[in-house]
């Protein structure tokens, strides 16, 4: 049917031009002829107009004037397309379809310029409080879905425990990871919702009313998600010129955080998006309130904050973020992981990231715990002196280790080690890849096996 629509439309259109140009010569036959013929114009322009309508494109139509036909072309305006935007939802089958619907209204309001601006401050900052927003990415619309099958769960009478996407975030390891990448934020090719790709048409547009409309969502915003992308936006637009703005914003969600549905991914994310906003900026003034946030309100390691401190602070983050590792009553293996990752940071360097490393290698129940903490041996801090470090405290735990598959592996870093410190000895030292994976995955499984 929507392609029927614009052939009909052209019809019409068509039926339009040939009636004008058969009724233009005047009509002999009188005032009740040209009645009628007049009539019938105005249910053709009537129906013209439903379907261009309908179908959404712009049109021609042909248009009577007093001694010629006037062309005239019907434009969309930007109410129209931002209308349009709110309506669209790319999902299941037809999400790669409705995405490429979407980023043409985008490139359209672009080519509006600040023609546009009006409809888009409408949008952005409406009259009414409450906001309006469709998501766009994938996963937000499964964390979506998830938390309505969760909500299903609970209403059964069943656990409906976190899943997927929210366990991810929500784990301390998870938020501890993803919110080092949040530092990165880079413009995107689709937006992740209809607001962000007004920013970005609007930073497109460019000029003071675009940056101005910028800067007045930012003040407004309660998502951290997007303060992170407006000062993206407009760092790019006048470098430097709103960083205060943006650090004022942060602390305030971070204090205040607003209230939200919990449905959204974006919401979930902000925490994260915020904590990468202060360590882009290496802005210290918020460690004090950050210290009180390591574990939050449900018990749980927030990997966020822990990466935030161990960023700004350094090896000053050691003791306490080790002081919270001695919390037996912190049992989730990701929140610890998260904690493990910023003290084993300093290993070869730091008393209590040595004591620590130790103490997990020489930990069987702690499988995915030791590989992460191998990795820090060849990461980090790569001084000689640091390194020569690292392989003393190898010599110290393979003295107290009967563990063949954890002395392997040592041996392998060790040699890894003496080979980042000399690259002339890489063949020499090469050693048999093959075994040392074996004993890798070995020693990954260890705590993972059932206890004999």
């Amino acid at each position: 049917m929507k392609q029927i629509i614009p052939i009909l439309v052209a019809a019409l259109v068509g039926g339009i031009a040939v009636f004008i140009l058969k009724s233009g010569g005047g009509n002999p036959s009188g005032a009740a002829d040209n009645s009628k013929h007049n009539a019938e114009l105005a249910q053709l322009r009537k129906e013209n107009q439903k379907l261009k309508t309908k179908a959404g494109r712009m049109n021609t139509i042909v248009m009577p004037g007093e001694t010629k036909t006037i062309v005239t072309e019907i434009e969309t305006s930007p109410e129209e397309i931002i209308e349009e935007l709110r309506l669209i939802r790319p999902t299941g089958d037809t999400r790669q379809q409705s995405m490429r619907v979407i980023i043409h209204y985008m490139v359209s309001l672009t080519k509006a310029g600040e023609q546009a601006i009006p409809a888009i401050d409408a949008f952005l900052l409406p009259d009414q409080k409450d906001k309006e927003d469709v998501e766009y990415e994938g996963t937000a619309l499964a964390f979506q879905r998830e938390r309505e099958e969760q909500a299903e769960a609970k209403a059964r009478g069943e656990e409906g425990g976190p899943g997927g996407i929210s366990s991810m975030i929500r784990s301390g390891i998870g938020s501890y990871f993803i919110s080092g990448m949040a530092q990165e934020i880079r413009r995107e090719l689709t937006p992740r919702s209809l607001r962000l790709g007004l920013f970005y048409v609007l930073s497109d547009i460019g000029g003071d009313q675009a940056e101005q409309l910028l800067a007045r969502v930012l003040d407004d915003t309660g998502r951290g998600l997007e303060v992170a992308f407006l000062d993206h936006l407009l760092d790019d637009m006048v470098p430097g010129k709103y960083k205060d703005k943006v650090l004022e914003a942060t602390h305030e969600l971070l204090t205040n955080p607003p209230a939200t549905s919990g449905n959204s991914l974006l919401d979930e994310a902000s925490r994260m998006f915020l904590f990468a906003i202060l360590m882009k900026y290496n802005d210290a003034t918020f460690v004090e309130q950050a210290k009180t946030m390591i574990i939050n309100a449900e018990g749980r390691v927030d990997g966020a904050v822990v990466n935030y401190l161990a960023t700004i602070l350094g090896e000053q983050a050691v003791p306490l973020l080790y002081a919270k590792l001695q919390d037996k009553s912190l049992t989730d293996e990701g929140d610890r992981m998260a904690l493990s990752a910023a003290v084993l940071k300093y290993v070869g360097n730091n008393p209590q990231s040595n004591e620590y490393f130790k103490e997990v290698l020489l930990d069987k129940e702690l499988g995915p715990m030791r590989y992460l903490a191998l990795g820090n041996l060849t990461g980090g801090d790569q001084s000689e002196d640091t390194l020569r470090n690292r392989q003393k405290l190898i010599a110290e735990i393979k003295a107290d280790s009967e563990d063949e598959a954890l002395n392997g592996m040592l041996d392998r870093t060790n040699d890894r080690i003496e080979v980042m410190i000399d690259p002339s000895k890489a063949d020499e030292l090469g050693g048999n890849r093959g075994e040392g994976l074996q004993n890798l995955f070995q020693l990954f499984n260890q705590g993972r096996q059932p206890n004999k």
